[in-house]
């Protein structure tokens, strides 16, 4: 198996369609969409293929803020003075 890296949006219906849908601009959503647009025509007139975006009900580990930093790390040891 060998792994293609594209530019653009490829065929979703067949691994072995060949089919990348690039994008006008590259930091543009429009152009995103467009891209997006194009391949799923493509996809259901070519293969029939409608793709169904799974639904997701839990937050990925990638869209949580990070915890608050809580307190010193380790304990403070009997003892152990605090010099100024």
């Amino acid at each position: 198996m060998s792994v293609v890296k594209t530019s653009g949006l490829p065929c979703r219906a067949s691994h072995d369609c060949d089919e990348v849908f690039s994008l006008a601009s590259q930091d543009s959503m429009d152009a995103l969409r467009d891209a997006a647009g194009r391949r799923d025509r493509h996809e259901l007139e070519a293969h029939g293929y409608r793709h169904v975006p799974t639904a997701q009900t839990t937050a990925t580990p990638f869209s949580q803020s990070l915890p608050a930093r809580r307190g010193r790390r380790g304990k403070r040891r009997d003892g152990e003075l605090n010099v100024v």
